[in-house]
């Protein structure tokens, strides 16, 4: 038997950024960013998936690359695509970068 078990994390901007644009099994195109389910359940499949202790320091790199202060890299979306995940962002979870 499995039981439902509620968790709650409290997460950055920066933090969600990098949730969803370095997890594996985490593919976002142009047309689900628009879905706010769809964000939010991507948030949720990469929390679950996603070593935590190390979200801190991946998200300080891929928020140089967002606001444009470091060069992206093969590892990275480009930056027009972490703008639009930004925005995404933005509007589903209210919260935004601090610049």
């Amino acid at each position: 038997m499995r039981i439902s078990v509620p968790v709650t994390a409290h997460v950055s901007f920066a933090e969600l950024l990098t949730l969803l644009v370095t997890t594996p099994g985490v593919c976002l195109d142009y047309a689900d960013l628009v879905k706010d389910d769809v964000v939010r359940d991507s948030v949720r499949f990469a929390l679950i998936t996603t070593d935590l202790l190390s979200l801190d320091q991946r998200s300080e790199r891929v928020m140089a690359v967002y606001r444009g202060d470091a060069p992206g890299s093969h590892a990275l979306p480009p930056f027009e695509y972490l703008r639009c995940v930004g925005s995404a962002i933005t509007r589903v979870f209210g919260v935004e970068a601090a610049l």
